[in-house]
C-alpha cells in the first residue's frame, strides 16, 4: 500500500497543518475551512425554505408578479486553497469531511477540461441528493474539485464559466484546489475567498518522517538523511513519502545508495543550472558552455529540463516547439542507447538544452522561479496505450483518479521495481501485467 495513503491523516488535530494567508493575512485553515462549511448548510437551508414558499408564491401569480428564488453568493458557496502539490491540501479537505462525517465527492478539472465534461461530472451531484439519500440517513457531501489551475487554453475556456455556474447553484460546499495563481482564471478569483497555502518547513516534515519511519520500524535512515530528503522535495511533503518508501523498501537489505544521488553540493548546482539556462541563456553556444561545465549526469540534466520547462516558458507556442525538441532529443537518445551511438550525444544536448531554451522569441523571466526536482508525468503528453492499461490496472484496485496514479504511485513503484527484481515480480504477479506494462516500471 503507498505510504502516502497508508498515512494520510483521518482526522484535523492528526495533521502538521501548513500555514495559510487570505489577502496576506494569516489564517487557520482548519478553522476557517469549518466555518466555512457549517455557514453554508446553516445558510442554504434558510434559503431552501425560503424558496419553497417563492415557489408556492409563484405557482398562484400571473408571470410579471413572480420573484426570483434566492441564491447564496458565490463567496458562501466555495473556497480555493492554492499552493505547491503535495503539501497537504487534498488531505486537509478528507481529514475535515471525515471530521463532520461528510462523504467527499472529488474530480479533477485537468482531467475533465470541457464545459461539457465538468458539467455531466457534478451537475447532479451540486443539484440535489441521490436517490438513496431519501432512503437512509446520508452523509452530507463535500464536493472537491482538484488542479483548477489545469484548466488553460482555447479549448477550456467554457469550463471556467461551467465552475462558476456550478457554484451558484450549488446545494454543497464547494473546495477548489490549484498549485499556482492563473491570470486565466481571475474571473473565478474575484468571486470566491482565495488562501494561500505554505509548505511546511522542514523541521515539521522531518518530524513526520521520523514518524514514518519509526512506525515501519526503520532504522538506516538518520536524520542528516530525512534533511536532505526534505530539502531535495521543497516542501513537497508527499514527495518526501515516496521517497521514504522508495528509499526504504527499494533493496531487500535496505541499504540507502539511492541517497548518493541526493548529495546538497549537486543539487544546489543543478537548481542553479536550471536557472541560468532558462533566464540568462540566449543562443545556442552559450547553452552549450553552461552544459559543458556542468558534472551533471546527461540523461538526469534531460529531466531537470523537462519537468521545469512550463515554470519559465509561457507562451503557448513557444511550449510546443520546446516540448518538440525534447521529443527530439529523447528520440536521439533511444537510438543511442540502442545502437551505441554516442557521436550522437551533442545533438542531444543541443536539443534538450540549447533548443528548449531558445524555442521562443518571448522576453526572458525575471525573478525568482521555483525550480522542481523530476518526477514522472503525464502532464504535457499522452499517455501510451500500455501506460494508459497500467494506470487503468492500479486504479482496479485502488479508487484513485488518474493524476494520483501517476503522481502518488508510480514514482516510488518505479524505484522499487528498478532496484529488485523480486519486488518487480510481486508486482508484476498482482496487477498481472504484460511485458509492455512491466517495462515502464522497471
Amino acid at each position: 500500500m503507498p505510504w502516502v495513503e497508508k498515512y494520510r491523516p483521518k482526522t484535523i488535530k492528526d495533521m502538521a497543518l501548513p500555514t495559510a494567508k487570505v489577502s496576506g493575512q494569516r489564517v487557520n485553515l482548519a478553522e476557517e475551512l469549518t466555518k466555512f462549511i457549517k455557514d453554508f448548510f446553516k445558510a442554504t437551508e434558510k434559503i431552501n425554505e425560503e424558496n419553497k414558499q417563492i415557489r408556492s408564491h409563484n405557482r398562484h401569480v400571473p408571470e410579471k408578479q413572480q420573484k426570483d428564488e434566492l441564491r447564496l453568493p458565490p463567496d458562501k458557496t466555495a473556497v480555493l486553497l492554492e499552493g505547491q502539490p503535495g503539501i497537504g491540501k487534498t488531505s486537509i479537505v478528507y481529514a475535515l469531511a471525515n471530521d463532520l462525517n461528510m462523504e467527499v465527492i472529488e474530480t479533477n478539472a485537468s482531467d475533465t477540461r470541457t464545459r461539457d465534461a465538468l458539467e455531466k461530472k457534478l451537475k447532479e451531484t451540486t443539484k440535489s441528493r441521490g436517490i438513496m439519500d431519501f432512503i437512509t440517513q446520508s452523509k452530507h457531501k463535500l464536493i472537491l474539485i482538484d488542479e483548477v489551475d489545469g484548466i488553460y487554453g482555447n479549448n477550456d475556456r467554457g469550463a471556467v464559466p461551467a465552475i462558476i455556474a456550478l457554484v451558484q447553484k450549488t446545494q454543497f460546499p464547494i473546495i477548489m484546489c490549484s498549485n499556482e495563481y492563473k491570470q486565466s482564471l481571475s474571473s473565478l478569483y474575484n468571486k470566491i475567498k482565495r488562501f494561500e497555502v505554505h509548505p511546511l518547513s522542514k523541521v515539521e516534515v522531518v518530524k513526520i518522517a521520523k514518524n514514518i519511519l519509526k512506525k515501519e520500524g526503520i532504522k538506516e535512515l538518520n536524520e542528516n538523511d530525512l534533511e536532505l530528503i526534505a530539502e531535495k522535495n521543497s516542501g513537497d511533503l508527499r514527495g518526501v513519502i515516496n521517497d521514504l518508501q522508495g528509499i526504504s523498501q527499494g533493496k531487500e537489505k535496505s541499504d540507502i545508495e539511492l541517497l548518493s544521488s541526493l548529495k546538497r553540493d549537486s543539487t544546489e548546482e543543478i537548481f542553479v543550472l536550471i536557472r541560468e539556462l532558462f533566464q540568462n541563456v540566449a543562443t545556442l553556444r552559450e547553452a552549450r558552455n553552461l552544459t559543458d561545465k556542468s558534472d551533471v549526469d546527461y540523461n538526469f540534466l534531460y529531466k531537470w529540463v523537462s519537468e521545469n520547462l512550463p515554470t519559465f516558458i509561457k507562451q503557448n507556442k513557444n511550449i510546443a516547439n520546446a516540448y518538440e525538441n525534447l521529443s527530439l532529443a529523447d528520440g536521439i537518445f533511444g537510438r543511442i542507447r540502442k545502437s551505441m551511438y554516442w557521436s550522437l550525444l551533442p545533438y542531444f544536448f543541443d536539443l534538450f538544452a540549447g533548443g528548449v531554451v531558445i524555442s521562443g522569441k518571448e522576453p526572458k523571466t525575471e525573478g525568482f522561479r521555483r525550480v522542481v526536482f523530476p518526477r514522472f508525468s503525464a502532464r504535457g503528453r499522452s499517455l501510451s496505450i500500455a501506460e494508459r492499461s497500467l494506470v487503468e490496472k492500479i486504479q482496479g484496485k485502488y479508487d484513485v483518479s488518474q493524476t494520483e496514479v501517476i503522481q502518488d504511485f508510480l514514482p516510488f513503484l518505479r524505484i522499487l521495481c528498478e532496484s529488485s527484481r523480486k519486488q518487480l515480480k510481486i508486482l508484476s504477479d498482482w496487477l498481472e501485467l504484460d511485458a509492455k506494462e512491466k517495462k515502464i516500471l522497471k
